[in-house]
């Protein structure tokens, strides 16, 4: 009976860390969609135009915001290792852009090796308004929620 417990014991705490090392597992995550290089390369600028484009490589990741003429191909790899911050692996942009006829005008490709940095602002914007404890937030919104009287 001793010896039927132990074994249990043992085996019971083997599966659970073996549970436990499952999820420290390291996952490569892969965002995005990378045009093929030989269909790019058929892009030819001043000769071919957006439906050209879309039909050899299919519609962009995303838009410029304010000029619609630049079309953006994004695609990245990042790793997730357990609770830890993402790494990013790789990460590529095909930048196409398009001159007012609709023509394309340009084609840049960004990777990891030749991005910008950017840093961001760390400063905060004061707002208006009071900063309540916990207990002034509870008790301020006692009677908040009463149902409307039916007169």
């Amino acid at each position: 009976m001793q010896i039927q417990f132990k074994l249990f014991t043992t085996l019971f705490i083997l599966g659970l860390t073996f549970l436990a090392l499952v999820g420290c597992q390291k996952q490569i995550d892969k965002h995005g969609s990378s045009p093929n290089p030989k269909l790019v390369a058929a892009i030819k600028p001043g000769i071919h135009k957006h439906f050209h484009v879309e039909r050899l490589i299919g519609s962009p990741s995303t838009t410029a915001t304010f000029d619609r003429e630049h079309w953006y191909y994004i695609d990245s790899n990042v790793q997730t290792f357990s609770f830890l911050k993402p790494k990013l692996l790789k990460r590529s942009v095909l930048i196409i852009e398009f001159d007012n006829n609709g023509v394309v005008a340009n084609i840049r490709k960004i990777n990891t090796t030749n991005q910008k940095e950017i840093d961001f602002v760390k400063r905060k914007t004061p707002t208006k308004g009071k900063e309540l404890t916990f207990i002034q937030q509870a008790i301020g919104n006692l009677g908040k929620f009463r149902k409307p009287s039916q007169d």
